[in-house]
């Protein structure tokens, strides 16, 4: 993989008995895709792995510009558990720096789960909750989810609220605030999840490569400013304010919409986002040369 594709950050790790237990992987042209022109919120999640050694596979990925599903790196661990986790995002750190502008986000907390399942209908107040651009229509949301359920009231409030509510947090999250891509990479896996380590990370490679190509072709062959989600997501906001009644007209009339958006979002920068290829493997697999310290692990 590494002669093929420039740039990729992989490593492993063994235990005192020379096992297997970690590996970490990242393709070099996701990461320069990244800070090219995505917006810097990482969804990471994780699902079980169905071969016969088990395992968990971990997931970290972006949306690009037309919010389409952009993978930055993969990790298989042995079980799911903090120690798998600390290193698989120490290993992410190695690629992405951490920045102030760097927001994450990851499966919902067990306890306010729980709640939720426990509770009476308020999943979907809780959820609007955390869609309020404005503090005072989240405490609105609270206080009258208080009144229904006060033990999941009471853990909002207790909670550290900049990461439950939009209006609260103190960086950019955009409209990203469930783990759903990261969740739609796993199904995408569904197959290769029952495979052994090295068919796995193979199906992974493939996948990539027919993403990235795919991308790159949608992207040269669409001709306006703003990718195509982005230009859609305008034109309906503009039909239905045809239906809104002015009363007072502003400077604001003389805004063009689609001048607005971040430059993240335009086709220039969508493009930029897939310049590269994600090549195969040149060599076939029974033609691999696998050093005897690899094998025995």
């Amino acid at each position: 993989m590494k002669e093929t594709n420039p740039g990729p950050h992989t490593f492993y790790e063994r235990d005192t008995k020379g096992r297997f237990i970690f590996l970490f992987f990242s393709f070099g042209q996701s990461i320069h895709g990244f800070y090219a022109a995505i917006r810097k919120v990482i969804v990471v999640d994780e699902t079980f792995l169905k071969r016969k050694y088990k395992g968990v596979l971990l997931v970290a990925t972006v949306l690009d510009g037309n919010s389409s599903l952009y993978p930055i790196a993969f990790g298989v661990v042995d079980s799911e558990n903090d120690l798998a986790w600390n290193w698989f995002m120490t290993q992410l750190n190695v690629v992405i720096a951490d920045d102030h502008s760097l927001a994450f986000v990851s499966a919902g907390i067990p306890q306010l789960l729980k709640l939720l399942r426990d509770g009476k209908g308020v999943a979907g107040l809780v959820a609007k909750a955390s869609k309020a651009y404005r503090a005072a229509d989240f405490r609105k949301v609270v206080t009258f989810i208080f009144a229904i359920t006060p033990q999941i009231g009471k853990y909002l409030i207790d909670a550290e609220v900049s990461k439950l509510a939009c209006c609260q947090f103190p960086g950019y999250i955009y409209d990203i605030r469930t783990t759903n891509p990261a969740e739609s990479i796993n199904s995408a896996l569904r197959t290769p999840r029952e495979f052994p380590v090295i068919p796995l990370l193979d199906s992974i490679r493939e996948m990539m490569t027919r993403w990235f190509f795919k991308h790159r072709t949608l992207s040269s062959k669409h001709l306006k400013p703003l990718t195509i989600t982005v230009e859609k997501k305008i034109d309906r906001r503009i039909e239905k304010g045809k239906t809104f009644k002015v009363h007072h007209k502003s400077r604001l009339q003389c805004l063009k919409p689609h001048t607005l958006p971040d430059d993240m979002y335009t086709t220039a920068s969508w493009r930029s986002t897939y310049e590269e290829s994600i090549n195969p493997i040149s060599v076939p697999e029974d033609a691999w040369k696998v050093p005897s310290h690899v094998e025995k692990s």
